[in-house]
């Protein structure tokens, strides 16, 4: 990996994780970075979801791989509950809901120049918000003896993957559309 690649890496993930706390403390002001409120996800999901952008970029698949599976162990590690089959089937799917989603952007939005900066981060958020309803439903049915979850709930997993992917979607349209005044200002040579 050339080291332009490697500060290309550092500065994506470091641009969509701030775009992902800028939105979030817009909304939530400082209960984004209390590990027990449920927003907290903007930090994590933000820089997870960064990163796996990141490694879409610039890495093999096999790199990919190794990398979900080392933000999973993060993710417990950093949550803090117990193993539980519950609780592991519970931060695949919603984790899984966020892979998916930057999956999709990376493969059909952000490559397709005709759309605007900017406007792609809707598409993420979008894309974002629905995987993670539909996979907040098979959690929810999982969990509740297949009772089917209340809309208040799926409203508000829905609200919060939607603010995450603008988010990231800001910051990550942010770098690519000014990464070269960006790494000129920062001192970095990229030839």
């Amino acid at each position: 990996m050339k080291s332009s690649q490697i500060s290309d890496v550092i500065l994506l993930t470091l641009f969509g994780f701030a775009g992902s706390i800028l939105v979030g403390f817009i909304f939530y002001n400082n209960q984004i970075f209390m590990p027990t409120n449920s927003v907290f996800q903007f930090v994590v999901y933000g820089f997870f979801g960064s990163l796996f952008f990141s490694l879409l970029k610039y890495r093999t698949r096999r790199d990919q791989i190794f990398g979900i599976v080392i933000m999973f162990l993060f993710n417990f590690v950093i949550i803090g509950k117990s193993f539980s089959l519950a609780w592991v089937i519970r931060d695949v799917l919603y984790i899984g809901s966020l892979f998916i989603a930057i999956r999709i952007y990376f493969r059909f939005i952000s490559r397709n120049y005709k759309l605007p900066y900017y406007l792609r981060s809707f598409a993420l958020a979008l894309f974002y918000s629905l995987i993670t309803i539909l996979f907040g439903i098979i959690v929810f049915l999982l969990n509740a003896k297949f009772e089917f979850p209340p809309i208040n709930f799926l409203f508000a997993i829905g609200k919060t993957a939607m603010l995450i992917g603008v988010g990231i979607g800001i910051g990550l349209d942010f770098y690519l559309q000014n990464n070269s005044h960006i790494e000129k200002f920062l001192g970095i040579k990229t030839a």
